[in-house]
């Protein structure tokens, strides 16, 4: 890819020059060597299984042909590899009856607190990278960290590393002020743009068994296949580790300068989670009765039956999920072809 320009509008927008590793970058290359066979909507239903312990196969419904789409069966000369994410993965797998009792467990998000700080001066987020820069102190045992996993009632306490940000982007910020004479004046403003400062702690999710993503009972969707359900509840450790992060990243903030700084937290206590980071509900283990996937990633019993996402993930981790995401699937890929070499 093409070295970065420091445009500033990484977050929320696509690359003008293709510089960020995004899907578009990635299946560009793909497609230019002929030897992939990209097929939009199509939503896949089963996996097919043979003899020995084998996938042969997928069927799917075409739904280019909506209304009323036909099943297709596309036949695997090698191997099946199911990469839809740490919420679809599990709900096609338990579909299937693939995989046991672990497969829809432990999922994971990261427990986000933000922190924002409102300055009486432009924070220049616009300018240079704005999704790269991070600091990872809360990753880093201290006494004062003990101290408050202490007084929670913890062993320890860890947070994840805290993203840095600015507010809004000029589009999004356009129409937060509404229309009216208010809104030039507003706009030069831009106090939710160039007075905003922002921390996002990722922090870790503990893996519970009971955190689950499992097939609704009542609910279908519109092909008439369960929909997943998601239950879900934070470790007391994800609580105590925000509150803890809290307090450190407000009097960051206003030690920079910052005239005012608060906190949030996803998921709130009253709401689903709004992490975007999902994972864990296929986890990769050495035991077939506490995992759903070989530290191979092929599915317990099912030779070339392959999990390529985030669902096999055992712990969040305290760090954004994309690279080590990317870096299993290019392991097990790199497995397969030396297993059939």
């Amino acid at each position: 890819r093409p070295p970065c320009v420091d445009c500033g509008f990484c977050g929320g927008y696509g690359c003008p020059i293709h510089a960020k590793g995004d899907p578009i970058s990635a299946l560009a290359r793909s497609l230019a060597t002929g030897r992939l066979d990209l097929r939009s909507e199509a939503y896949v239903t089963d996996i097919v299984l043979g003899g020995g312990g084998r996938a042969t196969g997928v069927r799917y419904l075409d739904l280019t042909a909506y209304p009323d789409p036909p099943t297709v069966e596309v036949r695997a000369a090698r191997a099946v590899i199911v990469a839809g994410g740490a919420f679809e993965t599990p709900r096609l797998l338990l579909r299937n009856n693939i995989g046991g009792d672990n497969v829809g467990r432990y999922l994971m998000y990261h427990f986000q607190t933000f922190t924002v700080g409102i300055f009486d001066r432009d924070t220049g987020g616009d300018r240079g990278r704005s999704v790269t820069h991070l600091h990872d102190d809360l990753m880093i045992d201290a006494p004062a960290m003990r101290a408050a996993a202490k007084a929670a009632g913890l062993p320890w306490l860890r947070g994840g590393t805290t993203e840095h940000g600015s507010g809004r982007g000029p589009i999004s910020e356009a129409g937060t002020y509404g229309r009216g004479r208010h809104h030039l004046p507003s706009m030069q403003d831009s106090a939710l743009r160039r007075r905003i400062w922002a921390f996002t702690m990722q922090g870790e999710d503990l893996p519970q068994p009971t955190n689950r993503i499992d097939l609704d009972p009542v609910v279908k969707d519109a092909w008439g296949f369960p929909a997943g359900r998601a239950t879900y509840a934070p470790h007391r450790h994800d609580i105590a580790a925000s509150e803890y992060s809290k307090v450190l990243h407000e009097a960051v903030m206003r030690e920079a300068g910052a005239q005012s700084a608060f906190s949030a937290t996803s998921p709130r206590g009253d709401e689903a989670p709004e992490s975007r980071h999902v994972m864990g509900t296929a986890r990769m283990g050495t035991n077939p009765s506490t995992s759903v996937v070989t530290p191979w990633q092929n599915v317990w019993g099912i030779d070339n039956l392959f999990v390529c996402d985030s669902s096999v993930f055992v712990t969040s981790a305290g760090y954004n999920p994309t690279l080590t995401l990317a870096a299993l699937a290019h392991r097990a890929a790199t497995l397969m072809i030396s297993s059939e070499n």
